[in-house]
């Protein structure tokens, strides 16, 4: 086979270069999609797992006609956080397991005190009298300050504010923008004005 032949079969260097740059836009265009898609399926993850949560306090509230509470009975917070939401697993299981927040699993909460421990990379639990009786209620939002109870998950910015204090995670701000996953439980029996509570 003369050389002239075997060139013909061959790419030549501009001809890579084109592929390459092809296959480099390709990538660039699929690989923000498929990492948005896996932050859209983290968010609904959250969101699920919260309301099986909500539906498990519920349960143990109708059982129980109380919540289960975020201080022991010497005053102190209930920790790891876990914890909290034992009492929705055993003796009764109002859920089968306290499930990991999916934005917190694998990363370090400065919040939570102690760094890869599955107890606390779960969702954040905070009863209403807790929520009431807070200095720092002020931050919160009415219908956050007036509820039975309060979740809070992470959401994409992996950190995940006692309280939602700071401010809820909406969609709408950007897929990647900061705030919490807040979930709010039934409005509380009693005053929660800060005309009231003298915040």
């Amino acid at each position: 086979m003369s050389v002239r032949a075997e060139s013909q079969l061959s790419f030549t260097l501009i001809e890579l270069l084109i592929v390459v740059a092809i296959i480099g836009i390709l990538a660039a265009i699929a690989v923000p999609n498929f990492l948005n898609a896996q932050l859209r399926a983290k968010i609904a993850k959250s969101e699920a797992e919260m309301k099986t949560i909500a539906t498990a306090l519920e349960a143990y509230h109708i059982d129980r006609n109380k919540y289960p509470p975020f201080i022991d009975t010497n005053g102190v917070n209930i920790n790891p956080v876990n914890r909290r939401l034992i009492p929705l697993t055993t003796p009764i299981a109002y859920m089968s397991a306290v499930p990991q927040d999916p934005f917190l699993a694998k990363m370090y909460g400065e919040q939570f005190f102690k760094e890869n421990d599955p107890a606390y990379v779960t969702y954040d639990y905070v009863d209403a009298w807790t929520i009431i009786h807070n200095g720092g209620a002020t931050s919160l939002s009415f219908k956050m300050r007036c509820s039975e109870w309060v979740l809070v998950g992470a959401g994409p910015d992996g950190d995940a504010n006692t309280y939602g204090r700071a401010w809820p995670y909406n969609v709408s701000n950007g897929l990647h923008s900061r705030g919490d996953l807040v979930r709010t439980g039934p409005r509380t029996s009693f005053p929660c004005d800060p005309v009231f509570i003298g915040i």
